[in-house]
């Protein structure tokens, strides 16, 4: 019997590649051990590089083996040039299917910075401004109360998640409650329906006062069908997803890609600070691709976090944001958006739960921004991630992109900052 089985041999075969690449660039270095030091700068760096990407393979491959995880899809790019894109390890831990580069992943609340975009889209065509009160879209909420005192609540505050508006599903007070009752983000509301659900109920502070993650990224939804006058599935796929080449992304997997959807595992971490790491013993199996809701074309259009994506797709986007908001010569938001997109609104607040995940950390439009260095990313660094495990960020000033996607529900702290750890190495003096 061979001692590689089928499944073991693919397994290693991204790792063996890279070995075959290593030796091929460096053919010299087979035939005395301190020829690497003779070659050429560039060689030597080849020689380098090679051999970090194919320790950082082995990392993962023994991080997902360790804990019993499936599989990572991960890629990276450095100064515009593509270092790492690979599969690991498998769609599910209990079978013999290895995760494939195109495979589909539920965002979650990576949805957010697409449509923190497409609103910034609308402000550059002047249909819309920071200072308008968003009853002017959608009039039929109620005004906004806290404490019996009317607030309005603008576009800027919307964008930043410090309107006042919460996700509810809790206890701890009557507003949340409120939003439970509600449902607003029930799968069978349309998102006019969403509104009327949201309507009556108080802000759980006055706007502008502090941060809290929140549905505001799908109250922007709303707007963006309002002043659009498109459904945000058909604007998305005209304005985003087909000038960024994103052709896997949208809202629920098609008939003929659904053998690509991946299976959802979970991490009862139970805190913020116990999901830093993994611990295998709370990873869990809690929904097959094949039972998935996202196989039907669900009646909400969740812009804050509906929709499905692959990492090759969502690097373009990470890519358009990172290169001042152009792609491929099309410039999809003018580069006064794109900065206040990607500046802290958030500096001086309270910040909700972020100080407890990342340290030194605002909130601009849609995603997460360094505002000091520390844990390796530089200040200006911006990220963010999603429920389901997938995570990514860029490092202007290191010009590092990474896009990561894992499918472990409340796995995507464990995954950063693990990653944050392996990837800075792997660009050291390149």
């Amino acid at each position: 019997m061979s001692l590689l089985s089928p499944s073991k041999s693919a397994k290693l075969l991204p790792l063996l590649i890279n070995m075959f690449w290593i030796v091929m660039s460096t053919s010299t270095a087979a035939e005395e051990p301190s020829a690497k030091a003779h070659l050429p700068e560039k060689q030597q760096s080849a020689f380098v590089q090679g051999a970090r990407n194919a320790e950082l393979s082995q990392n993962i491959e023994r991080l997902l083996e360790k804990h019993r995880l499936p599989g990572l899809v991960l890629k990276v790019k450095h100064r515009g040039e593509l270092i790492h894109y690979q599969a690991h390890g498998k769609v599910n831990i209990s079978k013999e299917k290895l995760m494939s580069k195109d495979a589909l992943f539920r965002i979650y609340s990576m949805s957010k910075p697409i449509t923190a975009l497409a609103m910034l889209q609308l402000l550059d065509r002047e249909l819309i401004s920071l200072d308008d009160d968003i009853r002017k879209y959608l009039p039929e909420f109620e005004p906004f109360e806290v404490d019996g005192k009317v607030y309005s609540v603008n576009i800027h505050q919307l964008l930043s998640h410090t309107a006042g508006f919460g996700y509810g599903g809790g206890l701890k007070n009557w507003v949340d409650i409120r939003y439970l009752i509600a449902n607003p983000l029930s799968r069978r509301n349309s998102l006019d329906d969403l509104i009327d659900d949201l309507s009556g109920i108080d802000l759980k502070f006055p706007p502008g006062e502090k941060f809290e993650y929140s549905i505001a990224s799908d109250i922007q939804g709303a707007i963006i069908e309002r002043v659009s006058g498109l459904k945000l599935d058909v604007y998305f796929q005209k304005y985003i997803f087909e000038p960024l080449k994103m052709k896997d992304t949208a809202f629920y997997v098609t008939q003929d890609n659904q053998h690509r959807l991946v299976d959802m595992y979970e991490y009862d971490a139970g805190t913020f600070e116990a999901a830093y790491v993994f611990n295998q013993e709370k990873i869990f199996l809690s929904e097959r691709a094949k039972d998935s809701p996202y196989l039907k074309k669900p009646k909400l259009l969740s812009s804050g976090g509906g929709l499905i994506s692959s990492a090759e797709d969502y690097s373009h986007f990470l890519s358009m944001l990172a290169n001042k908001g152009e792609f491929e010569g099309k410039q999809l938001l003018s580069k006064k958006s794109i900065e206040l997109m990607l500046s802290s609104h958030t500096t001086g607040l309270d910040t909700h739960f972020m100080p407890r995940v990342y340290q030194g950390t605002g909130f601009g439009y849609g995603v997460g921004i360094k505002e000091i260095a520390g844990d390796d990313r530089a200040q200006g660094s911006f990220f963010w991630g999603g429920m389901g495990g997938t995570i990514f960020w860029a490092d202007p000033e290191n010009e590092l992109e990474v896009t990561a996607m894992m499918q472990v529900e409340d796995g995507w702290v464990a995954l950063e900052k693990w990653l944050i750890m392996e990837i800075y190495p792997l660009i050291k003096d390149r």
